[in-house]
């Protein structure tokens, strides 16, 4: 990857090789993903794993990339923002992109020429950082669980939830959505990469 980064920040013009946003919007997204693809991991069940060697190995991949200096121009100051807007203006070579970096390069760069690639990682194996909003409705009161049933399943059937997912740019968590949204650019790219997502340990109270 530093390699790659070097051969792109060495062809001039001003392009930086590789974006690492470090600053204070989603750092733990991209710290994550070299986490993860070193075999590294937040937590082990109610245990939280931070200084383990996996977990180091990740940050000193991401180290090494600054030290080269084929990233962009101070990165612990950097927004993800700020670097996925880069990209799309074409003055940065590779960036961890997000689902809807494809809607926005088609409405702000449609001209730009670009390609996605799984994360590189240690293993070879292909790794992912899930991010899930929740839709959740709290039961108080019982009487009203019949009109909540009918809500989700009305928000979750095929044509309501695929329209939704698709105007979002997300991707669709349901096999129905999924097959509704099989020509959709964004799912086509991106919903390959569910089943090897892993996620924040959000469900840990420490």
């Amino acid at each position: 990857m530093t390699d790659a980064a070097t051969k792109i920040q060495a062809l001039g013009g001003g392009v930086s090789g590789y974006g690492l946003p470090l600053g204070k919007e989603e750092a733990q997204a991209e710290s994550s993903i070299w986490i993860f693809g070193a075999g590294g991991q937040w937590a082990d069940g109610d245990k939280l794993t931070i200084d383990t060697p996996d977990n180091l190995d990740g940050v000193r991949a991401m180290k090494a990339l600054a030290d080269a200096n084929v990233t962009q121009p101070n990165p612990g100051a950097t927004d993800r923002k700020d670097v996925i807007n880069s990209f799309i203006q074409g003055k940065i070579g590779m960036i961890e992109g997000l689902p809807p970096t494809i809607g926005q390069i088609a409405e702000k760069n449609p001209a730009l020429k670009y390609a996605t690639a799984p994360t590189p990682t240690e293993s070879g194996q292909p790794v992912t950082l899930g991010v899930a909003d929740h839709l959740m409705a709290f039961k108080k009161d019982g009487s009203k669980q019949a009109a909540i049933k009918k809500f989700l399943d009305y928000f979750y059937s095929a044509a309501v939830y695929a329209d939704f997912v698709k105007n979002e740019h997300f991707i669709p968590i349901t096999t129905s959505a999924v097959q509704a949204l099989a020509d959709d650019p964004v799912t086509k790219i991106f919903g390959a990469t569910l089943p090897v997502a892993q996620f924040y340990p959000s469900n840990n109270p420490n």
